[in-house]
């Protein structure tokens, strides 16, 4: 047994040494996934809080106060300025809209009569509309409320199921990190074994003293150890910036998850590397397999409030679980469902791996 795991360790310290010196494969890994990270970043600032321009015409009580309610909604990164300023910068695309309380509004409520506030909106697309139409009203209600006695009698009780509020930055960082550690996994082991079948190196293996099981865990060893190390800096950046702040023993369910996931997608690069045994054959078919991996798994949305078919389909995509167990440690210091999720996770695991020996075993025979 003690020749056994040098062997191994062998293979493995290998392996890792030619990772680590040939840097564009690591790029290459990475490339794909850092876009997607970029793309989700850039679309969650947009559509979270939009630029409006906010003209404020009267210097009234009751105008002030509505305008306060406006700005305490944070649904919009509020610009207060001058009518003439607010229409250049509706006019060249800086705002999204322009809402006016009108000069006569104090004299108007305070007559009893209708007192509109102005909305003028660039309906670019349904999205930007609807956070106009709804935050404004709102902003109205909460206004009333502040008044006492309150015109409207009606209030809104909010109970929320969660002890926290998450931005949809930070939600959509978890996800991400799975892409990464998927990607990488899958490209970078899946290349390195197909380089060896393209360069023939695999024979000086196959010559060597050491055993197909030593070779393959040694290849498994590797990869884990490099997408898992992958994987903490990724989570480290964002515990150090404020995003991934697991706390007790949550950090230890968070890094259990991200363990299990570096080795489930390890098993999946070796027996798609061993399978197709072409670099590019591999970097296409990994490349397009963690997308899709990525996106059936409500990579972009939350899983939950999407169709029902897409649910279903979800439930057989491995990194649904991971990402759930990530997301419920992380944000929410809850062991919801965490049993499952691991335990699928780690089902997953062992069916990869199985299916990476049988591909190796097979590739050997021949």
């Amino acid at each position: 047994m003690g020749l056994f795991w040098r062997h191994v360790w062998s293979n493995a310290a290998k392996d890792l040494h030619l990772w680590l010196h040939q840097w564009y494969n690591i790029v290459a890994a990475l490339v794909m996934p850092l876009t997607y990270v970029l793309v989700v970043w850039l679309g969650a600032a947009a559509v979270g809080q939009s630029p409006v321009a906010l003209v404020v015409a009267d210097q009234g009580p009751v105008a002030q106060q509505m305008a306060r309610a406006i700005q305490d909604a944070q649904v919009f990164r509020l610009t207060v300025t001058d009518a003439a300023t607010a229409r250049d910068l509706y006019d060249t695309l800086s705002v999204v809209a322009i809402v006016t309380i009108p000069a006569s509004f104090d004299l108007e409520v305070e007559s009893g009569d209708t007192a509109p506030i102005l909305v003028e909106a660039n309906n670019l697309n349904l999205d930007l509309t609807n956070d106009l139409r709804r935050a404004v009203p709102d902003a109205i209600s909460v206004s009333y409320q502040q008044q006492t006695p309150d015109p409207l009698g009606v209030i809104v009780a909010e109970h929320d199921l969660r002890s926290q509020d998450v931005s949809i930055e930070q939600f959509s960082i978890l996800p991400m990190i799975s892409l990464l550690l998927l990607a990488h996994a899958v490209i970078s082991s899946g290349m390195g074994i197909a380089r060896e079948w393209e360069d023939q190196s695999i024979k000086e293996l196959l010559l060597s003293p050491a055993s197909r099981s030593a070779i393959l865990l040694g290849k498994v060893l590797a990869g884990f150890v490099a997408t898992f190390g992958l994987g903490l800096v990724l989570f480290t950046l964002g515990y150090l910036l404020g995003w991934t702040r697991p706390q007790g023993i949550f950090l230890g369910t968070a890094l259990a998850t991200i363990a299990l996931m570096a080795l489930f997608a390890t098993g999946l690069g070796i027996a798609v590397g061993t399978t197709l045994r072409r670099v590019q054959s591999v970097t296409s078919l990994a490349t397009t397999l963690s997308v899709w991996l990525f996106f059936l798994s409500g990579g972009i949305s939350v899983l939950q409030f999407e169709p029902a078919w897409l649910k279903q389909i979800a439930l057989f995509d491995p990194l649904t679980y991971g990402t759930h167990a990530l997301q419920m440690a992380t944000f929410y210091a809850s062991a919801d469902l965490l049993a499952r999720d691991l335990s699928v996770l780690g089902a997953a695991t062992l069916l990869v791996l199985l299916v990476a020996w049988l591909a190796f075993q097979r590739r050997f025979a021949r």
